[in-house]
């Protein structure tokens, strides 16, 4: 066995395969009209969230609950449908704890993450902006939340997937690519970057850069 081979598989890989296998198992599952094999989703998001073979004790109790709450989403398959929602809808309330006045809202620590990036500073008289798109993203991922979880309460695992899959993400990008462009009209002096430059930048920002 050569040292190569000896190595553990990629982290990063791994818990993207298992990310992108949850709505593949979902697909299936519907395909096949056997909504019990949803149950698979929560151990696949555990896998994605902190590895297979998880190092500290909290990512293993994170695994071992997965597991656990496999056996109740057999009998309640709707369950295994929630976690985007719930996720969504965790991601807006810290957006939204950001916009108190003592605090730096979420939009203006990602804009000073992809200026470190870069080497350069974030201009001073972008604040209101960013405190306007920060409450904008907490209305946009709040909707994209309670969307999801409705449709997983009713079971609609069809439409589920057609949100989650097509529509938010949609959404979403449009959401960037729209303060984009007017940003660089509202701040045509900022050094802009092009559509293409800013979301590469954006995509590599660390999320303990975010806790500043």
């Amino acid at each position: 066995m050569t040292a190569a081979s000896a190595q553990p598989p990629n982290p990063i890989a791994l818990r993207l395969a298992a990310l992108l296998a949850y709505p593949l198992l979902v697909i299936v599952a519907l395909w096949l009209q056997q909504p019990a094999l949803r149950a698979l989703g929560l151990p696949l998001l555990a896998v994605a969230l902190v590895g297979l073979w998880p190092v500290h004790t909290a990512g293993r109790v994170v695994l071992l609950a997965s597991l656990l709450l496999a056996a109740l989403v057999v009998s309640l398959p709707s369950l295994a449908l929630w976690p985007p929602g719930l996720a969504c809808l965790a991601v807006a309330a810290w957006f939204a704890s950001t916009l108190r006045a003592d605090s730096d809202p979420a939009i203006k620590r990602f804009a000073r993450a992809v200026h470190d990036h870069l080497g350069m500073t974030l201009p001073a008289e972008t604040d209101g902006w960013t405190r306007v798109w920060t409450g904008i993203w907490v209305v946009l991922l709040s909707l994209i939340g309670s969307v999801a979880i409705a449709l997983a309460v009713i079971n609609q695992a069809g439409w589920w997937l057609t949100w989650i899959l097509a529509i938010a993400p949609l959404m979403a990008v449009s959401t960037l690519i729209l303060e984009h462009v007017l940003r660089r009209r509202r701040f045509p002096d900022h050094h802009p970057l092009t559509l293409g430059q800013f979301l590469i930048t954006l995509v590599r920002v660390r999320p303990e850069q975010l806790g500043r």
